[in-house]
């Protein structure tokens, strides 16, 4: 079977998807999430007197253990499913894929495992954002 072929047989099989409704789901769940974040860090602002800074870093960590809890006990793909790229794009995403690929790999054992493989596909994501920062923070330095 050629290429263009299989392409066709595909595209006929395939589910089509509303990506107008995609986009509206996507962006009503990611900004639930915005709007819950945001009550998250005033509420430990005021309750804690936490400055704004850390509250924001006790968000940063309750995203990713929220991720991971769900891709554990197999219920991410699951909301995902629902609330498509509304859930992936922010940190729960990340959390995600580093859970998945720790998942993935846990028999392997701690160290060769999940020591080696936690961070293979989220990685390129800390490389990236770390070289982005440094090139901001240069281009910050120069305008000032």
């Amino acid at each position: 079977m050629k290429l263009k072929e299989y392409e066709k047989l595909v595209d006929k099989h395939s589910k089509k998807e509303n990506k107008l409704l995609n986009f509206f789901i996507s962006f009503l769940f990611g900004g639930i999430i915005g709007v819950l974040g945001e009550l998250f860090v005033v509420f430990l602002e005021k309750k804690f007197y936490l400055p704004l800074s850390e509250a924001y870093m006790y968000l940063m960590i309750f995203l990713v253990v929220f991720g991971s809890i769900l891709t554990g006990t197999g219920y991410f793909d699951k909301v995902v499913s629902f609330a498509k790229a509304g859930l992936i794009v922010p940190t729960t995403g990340f959390a995600h894929t580093m859970t998945s690929c720790a998942m993935d790999h846990a028999e392997e054992g701690p160290v060769k495992g999940i020591g080696s493989n936690i961070f293979k596909m989220t990685g390129c994501v800390i490389l990236y954002g770390l070289v982005s920062a440094f090139f901001l923070a240069l281009l910050k330095g120069v305008i000032k």
